[in-house]
């Protein structure tokens, strides 16, 4: 299945996942909010499909570490755009994490990796950084089920435009389609309302950088569950990551100014 089919079933699995739940919480009504959450399905949709992309080109080590160079980018925003104070120890864990992605992720290894794919990761991973700040934003007035359901929906509205639902491949297996619905739940729909529901209630930078837990806690699942092999270098990369998380709970979380408290 190729990369934009795979972020087209994640946006349509969300949205179907999401908007009974959504009804049931009397959580989707936009409330003037229609244009918002369009742009907001256009960063999900991006961020999806540019990090497969780059990740196709480039392999999944090379692809990750660029992506997640998306926190020091929402950390200069931070400074430069939104004057807000942010610590040493919070670019110092920064650094460290992305460090500690890049040696967990075997970033070194490119698989017939070119430009383009470097391109894409550099997109990603704006759109990631321009995802954070964004869902910030909206954190001040909607709630997560809300932001999540309705920003699903626009991005699946978008796919169904440029891929509309009868061109999809009709001779993919049972097996394949349960694992398009695992990936559109467990792997888009849980970790994007967890994300969202943390914007809510931390600056953008700070979730940013705890984001890059993301590949140490699959390496540890692929280790366990798929008996996959982790060398020396990336084990010492895993225990970066997780250092600069706990270090930036700890020190760095209180010097950065969060977001406003949520309205509802």
């Amino acid at each position: 299945v190729s990369p934009a089919r795979v972020a087209e079933v994640r946006a349509l699995v969300t949205s179907v996942f999401f908007i009974p739940f959504a009804l049931y919480r009397r959580s989707l009504a936009p409330k003037g909010g229609l244009g918002w959450f369009a742009l907001l399905g256009v960063l999900l949709a991006g961020s999806n499909v540019t990090f497969y992309w780059a990740v196709e080109r480039l392999g999944v080590g090379p692809g990750a570490t660029i992506q997640f160079l998306a926190p020091i980018f929402v950390l200069v925003w931070m400074v430069v755009a939104q004057h807000r104070k942010v610590s040493a120890a919070v670019w110092v864990a920064a650094v460290v994490a992305v460090t500690g992605v890049f040696l967990i992720t075997e970033a070194w290894n490119l698989e017939g990796g070119d430009w383009v794919g470097v391109a894409w990761g550099l997109v990603s991973a704006l759109v990631f950084a321009t995802y954070l700040i964004y869902g910030e934003f909206l954190g001040r007035t909607y709630s997560s089920i809300t932001m999540v359901t309705w920003g699903f929906i626009f991005a699946s509205i978008l796919w169904l435009i440029v891929q509309p639902i009868w061109t999809f491949p009709t001779d993919l297996s049972a097996k394949v389609w349960v694992e398009l619905v695992w990936v559109g739940i467990v792997g888009t729909a849980l970790p994007f309302l967890f994300s969202l529901s943390a914007l809510r209630r931390a600056a953008s930078g700070i979730v940013g950088v705890i984001s890059t837990t993301e590949p140490v806690f699959a390496a540890a699942a692929a280790w366990l569950l798929l008996s996959q092999y982790l060398s020396p270098i990336q084990i010492l990369g895993g225990l970066m990551v997780l250092g600069a998380a706990a270090a930036i709970q700890r020190w760095g979380a209180a010097d950065v100014e969060g977001p406003l408290e949520p309205t509802r």
